[in-house]
C-alpha cells in the first residue's frame, strides 16, 4: 500500500512538473472515453438493443438475392407473391415512408408519413387509442382516403380531442378521414419506417391484388407462422423463386433468388437505408 500512495505521488508531481503533457494527455484520454462511448451507443443502437414488436423472432424482411447481394426492396408483383404463401406466413405487409403538407385549422406542416398494407398494424403490434386501423378494403386500389394518427400527433395538433375520430384531415390538399388513433408506446422509429423521425400518421397502401408491377420501391415483411421455423421458411422461399420467375420470366433473372432475415438481425442502419419519392399516390 505504501508503495502504492508513493507511486501516485511521484506521477502527480510529474504531471505538476510538465503542465503541457499532462494537458495533452487528459484530452488524450477525454476524446478517447468519448469516442467509445459514441461508437457503443451506435452499437446499442443498431445492433444490440432489442426489437420493440411482439415476437420478433417471428417477424421477417422478405429479401431479394443476386450475386451482387440482396436487398429488401420489394414491388406489387412480388409483394402479392409474398402475402399468397400463407403456408409459411401471416400478416405479410407492405410499407414505406413519405411526407406530406397538412394545412387546414392550424398553422401548416410538413409532417413524415407512413404508407403501409393493413396488415401492418397487426404485424407490428401497434396498439389502438381511438377508433380503428384501415380495413382490408380500404386498402384496396380506391378504397377512400383514410388516415391513422399517431399519438403525438393528435396531441401536437388536436390537444387530444377526444371526438377526433370521423373528422377531416387535409393531406397535400386531398381529404383524407381520421379512422383512428396509435396508442403513445407504438415504437416504429428507424426499425419499420425507413426514416430518421417515425410517420405522424399511417395512410393505406392499397397495392392491386391482381398488379405485375415489376418496379421496387417498398419494403415487405411478415410473421413466420406458428411451428414453421426460420430454415423452413427459407427453403420456401428458394422454391417460391423458381415459380416467381416461371411467371414473370423477363422480370426476374436467374441468378436472382428469395430469402428471409429474421428483422432483430438486420441492423436499423440497413433498415434505414431506403430512400423514398417524396410523395405518395394510389399504387398499382
Amino acid at each position: 500500500m505504501d508503495g502504492f500512495i508513493r507511486d501516485i505521488r511521484h506521477s502527480v508531481r510529474v504531471f505538476l512538473g510538465t503542465p503541457g503533457f499532462t494537458l495533452t494527455a487528459l484530452a488524450a484520454l477525454t476524446l478517447g472515453i468519448g469516442a467509445n462511448t459514441a461508437v457503443f451507443s451506435v452499437v446499442n443502437t443498431v445492433l444490440l438493443r432489442p426489437v420493440p414488436f411482439p415476437d420478433p423472432d417471428r417477424i421477417v424482411l422478405f429479401m431479394t438475392t443476386s450475386p451482387g447481394g440482396s436487398g429488401s426492396s420489394a414491388s406489387p408483383a412480388k409483394f402479392n407473391f409474398f402475402r399468397a404463401k400463407t403456408d409459411a406466413f401471416e400478416d405479410v405487409a407492405a410499407f414505406r415512408s413519405n411526407v406530406a403538407n397538412v394545412t387546414g385549422g392550424t398553422t401548416p406542416e410538413q409532417v413524415p408519413v407512413g404508407q403501409v398494407s393493413a396488415d401492418f398494424f397487426t404485424l407490428f403490434g401497434a396498439p389502438i387509442e381511438r377508433g380503428r386501423t384501415f380495413s382490408a378494403e380500404e386498402d384496396l386500389p380506391n378504397g377512400g382516403h383514410v388516415a391513422v394518427l399517431s399519438d403525438g400527433l393528435w396531441r401536437r395538433r388536436y390537444g387530444r380531442d377526444p371526438s377526433i375520430v370521423g373528422r377531416d384531415i387535409v393531406l397535400d390538399g386531398q381529404p383524407y378521414t381520421i379512422v383512428g388513433v396509435l396508442g403513445a408506446n407504438f415504437q416504429s422509429t428507424g426499425l419499420v419506417t425507413y426514416a430518421a423521425a417515425p410517420p405522424d400518421l399511417w395512410v393505406p397502401f392499397q397495392i392491386d391484388r391482381t398488379s405485375d408491377m415489376q418496379g421496387n420501391y417498398f419494403i415487405t415483411a411478415g410473421k413466420l407462422k406458428e411451428g414453421v421455423t426460420l430454415d423452413a421458411a427459407k427453403a420456401a422461399m428458394r422454391l417460391g423463386a423458381d415459380e416467381f420467375r416461371r411467371e414473370y420470366p423477363t422480370g426476374f433473372r436467374p441468378q436472382d433468388g428469395f430469402d428471409v432475415r429474421p428483422i432483430r438481425d438486420v441492423p436499423a442502419s440497413v433498415r434505414r437505408s431506403s430512400s423514398w419519392p417524396a410523395r405518395w399516390g394510389s399504387c398499382c
